[in-house]
């Protein structure tokens, strides 16, 4: 049943009203089950199994019914100078069925395997485009996520600023700041005012990301609960990694496939030259009424006939001016080049499976050595509010500090969110969807606290 497609014609009809919490775990199934790419390609997939089975068609026999007349009237005379002159009336009916078997066919085996491997090829198109598109998938759950902690730490600092810039207006109605102070905690929270707004427009950008690939409702937006955190721990060693994406990655079967369909497209383009031979057997009948070609027809007379002819009968272009060789030819010359495309695929594969390995490397060092720099910094806040307490310091110091720890607080996320990435992306290449889970003493992640000068 095709459905009615409607487009929304008011600004209710688009107007974001509706929640939906989205799970890292049921991005499959919605990938899966929403998706409009891989709506697309089902269908392709269908299409080609018809298109097998009108293929494998060619194996049985044809029944063809064909007349010329049901009925047909016969009227008519014929004036004959040194002859006879006859006269036609007559109703007639007929009809003829041939029922044809091809015993030999050149092309029929040839064109069965390429529709097999079309359906496959169609398959394996179905899984890339599904891997692909669950892959961007998780880049933009793990953007969204990331987006969810950048806003909250733009908050935590604006929290910060507004307790900073207060204490130091109070200070300088005490007698013992100055107005400088002021106007750096007032810089301050101006920019994270700044650093907020942008977080929370990305957050946005991230959140329609995540929808139109998974194809929800135009009047909802996905809402991520989880935190950013490591989703597990590659155990594989890179040369193994390597191996695993040449024997998973669809890409190289698909390859495959278009030389095992060029190989059947040649042979298909040799066969156009070569015989097919058919059984055949009509069978014909036809009823009556009236006479034809005589001197004086007489309309009561009936007349019934029936034929049955059963043969060979063959066909063969013995010369075509030379196309079908030159259509083999060139199908051989297009295996060349998929030939060369797998060894450039495979070349290509290894360096994707290579800048994950790497890159997955360098952001769990980089988890490690933030995950100590946010450590440092909210120490080195604590002990600048400290010392401003004590007189032996000045607010630049504390507002330098809060930016440190802000910004040590973004690089702590990002390094989780390129591992994560990173994990997945290895995943998605090599077909091992087995990781350790891993455990991560992670930073206090505790609003910041700003005590009181007074």
């Amino acid at each position: 049943k095709t459905e009615d497609i409607s487009i929304p014609q008011k600004e209710k009809g688009v107007k974001i009203t509706q929640k939906k919490i989205v799970r890292l775990n049921d991005l499959k199934d919605l990938i899966e089950n929403n998706n409009n790419d891989l709506a697309i390609l089902k269908s392709k997939i269908y299409q080609k199994k018809y298109l097998l089975k009108s293929e494998i068609a060619s194996w049985y026999p044809s029944l063809n019914l064909s007349s010329n007349g049901l009925p047909q009237y016969l009227n008519g005379s014929v004036d004959n100078d040194l002859s006879t002159s006859t006269s036609s009336n007559q109703w007639k009916s007929s009809i003829s069925a041939t029922i044809q078997w091809d015993i030999i066919n050149p092309s029929r085996i040839p064109e069965i395997n390429t529709a097999k491997d079309e359906l496959e090829n169609a398959r394996l198109a179905y899984l890339i485009s599904f891997r692909d598109n669950y892959l961007q998938a998780l880049r933009n759950f793990l953007d969204l996520q990331k987006s969810n902690e950048y806003v909250r730490i733009a908050k935590d600092s604006i929290k910060t600023s507004e307790t900073a810039l207060k204490e130091a207006e109070i200070r300088l109605k005490s007698g013992i700041g100055t107005k400088f102070e002021v106007l750096e905690a007032r810089a301050q929270l101006a920019k994270d005012n700044q650093f907020l707004i942008k977080k929370i427009g990305e957050k946005k950008i991230n959140q329609r990301a995540l929808a139109q690939i998974l194809n929800l409702d135009e009047k909802t937006n996905p809402i991520i609960i989880s935190k950013p955190k490591k989703i597990g721990k590659w155990e594989e060693t890179l040369e193994k990694s390597i191996l695993s994406a040449y024997s998973y990655r669809e890409e190289f079967k698909q390859d495959i496939i278009q030389l095992s369909i060029n190989k059947n497209k040649a042979k298909s383009n040799l066969a156009y030259s070569q015989p097919t031979i058919s059984l055949y057997n009509t069978y014909s009948t036809s009823l009556a009424q009236g006479e034809a070609n005589v001197i004086s027809p007489n309309n009561n007379n009936n007349i019934y006939s029936q034929n049955n002819t059963v043969g060979l009968k063959f066909d063969w272009k013995v010369f075509s001016g030379g196309a079908s060789r030159a259509k083999y030819n060139s199908n051989k010359e297009k295996s060349r080049e998929i030939l060369a495309q797998i060894n450039l695929k495979r070349g290509q594969i290894r360096k994707e499976v290579e800048d994950s390995f790497f890159n997955l490397e360098v952001a769990e060092k980089n988890i490690v050595n933030t995950m100590q720099e946010v450590k440092s910094a909210k120490e080195s806040l604590r002990l600048a509010i400290i010392r401003l307490k004590a007189g032996i310091t000045t607010q630049r110091e504390v507002v330098t500090n809060q930016r440190d720890l802000t910004q040590a607080e973004v690089n702590y996320i990002q390094a989780i969110t390129d591992y994560n990435l990173n994990l997945v992306k290895l995943r998605q290449q090599t077909g091992i969807d087995k990781v350790k889970t891993c455990i991560v003493n992670e930073p206090n992640k505790n609003a910041r606290k700003y005590n009181s000068y007074s």
